[in-house]
């Protein structure tokens, strides 16, 4: 009786994590880590390079709140030099993003945010064969840098119509390929950063770490205070009203009466709400939850978020191409709401 006992205790204290990977896997499965890596991340000091749309000390602010498992500091992406941090006592915290084509032709658009750490011994044994007046130094020695840089966390960043539309027509010239990158950075591209989201995100990854745990994007389920939405509104971004033609590669408000289809099967509080106003209501650590939707490449990332910890009460992964909430995502949120 007292082993079913610990077993039952031991299961009910295992967090259900997703819509992030803290894990090496370069596909963000839930693979442990090698002995010691975390602790070699921790003894790093973190290095944060995130978009100019917002203020530096806005950014501050949130790391402040939620940020502990290393020593961070916040670099323009104007200043940022990836050379500067070779020497192994920092960890790399950043949006990045590339495109690959297969050999049909298909685009595909891959955008995260990224927390890596440098494995300064193979760097050092390629660096080591760098020539300084090589024409191509510079691309090199980038290359370099990404080739050994381990993951320790990241989260799929969604892209907006307007960058996937450019992403798209742009993908075979380098000039343009260049200039997406700046403009992940310049421009507001994303429909799952905003201050407060890229907040819930940080303290998720932080707790995480701080417990030596790991987690994969791939893994579904349903928290058992997923209840707790029987008495309270489900916020929905406005952004999520928006339905994405794949075929045609454009997007279109979705009018009153498909809205309604959409969201019908949901048998309890709901409210579309504004980009500013949900940002506004975490970072004000309001008790609320809110939907956290991403599309990548057909594949669908989506969670029921508490704003205030962060931590995450369903989630579910799709890999059926899955460009748009359906109606049924709705359905099983409220399926799992009610039991």
């Amino acid at each position: 009786m007292k082993r079913i006992l610990l077993i039952t205790m031991l299961i009910l204290s295992i967090k259900n994590y997703s819509q992030i990977a803290v894990t090496a896997s370069y596909r963000g499965a839930n693979e442990p880590f090698e002995k010691g890596e975390l602790e070699k991340f921790k003894a790093t000091t973190t290095v944060f390079v995130l978009p100019q749309v917002n203020k530096k000390e806005d950014y501050e602010k949130i790391l402040k709140e939620v940020w502990t498992v290393t020593p961070y500091k916040i670099v323009d992406f104007k200043d940022f030099n990836i050379a500067d941090y070779g020497d192994g006592k920092y960890s790399i915290a950043k949006f990045i993003g590339d495109i690959t084509i297969s050999g049909k032709g298909t685009v595909y658009i891959h955008t995260n945010f990224a927390i890596r750490i440098l494995d300064k011994e193979k760097f050092d044994k390629g660096f080591a064969k760098l020539k300084s007046d090589d024409k191509k130094y510079n691309r090199k020695l980038s290359m370099l840098f990404n080739e050994h840089l381990t993951y320790i966390a990241r989260f799929p960043l969604s892209v907006n119509n307007k960058f996937l539309v450019d992403a798209m027509a742009g993908a075979r010239s380098d000039e343009k390929i260049g200039s997406l990158y700046d403009r992940m950075y310049t421009e507001q591209s994303f429909t799952n950063t905003n201050l407060g989201m890229l907040k819930n995100y940080f303290q998720q990854i932080n707790q995480i770490i701080s417990k030596g745990q790991h987690c994969g994007l791939y893994d579904n389920f349903a928290a058992p205070e997923i209840t707790t939405l029987k008495d309270n509104t489900l916020y929905i971004p406005e952004a999520y009203m928006m339905e994405y033609n794949p075929w045609k590669g454009t997007e279109k408000l979705r009018d009153e009466k498909d809205l309604k289809k959409l969201v019908e099967d949901y048998k309890y509080k709901y409210q579309f709400i504004r980009d500013e106003d949900l940002e506004k209501k975490i970072l004000n650590n309001e008790e609320i939850f809110y939907m956290r939707y991403v599309s990548m490449n057909g594949n669908k990332y989506l969670a029921v978020v508490n704003a205030k910890t962060g931590d995450l009460v369903y989630y579910l992964y799709d890999s059926g191409f899955a460009y748009n909430l359906k109606d049924n995502d709705f359905k099983n949120i409220s399926k799992a709401i009610s039991k």
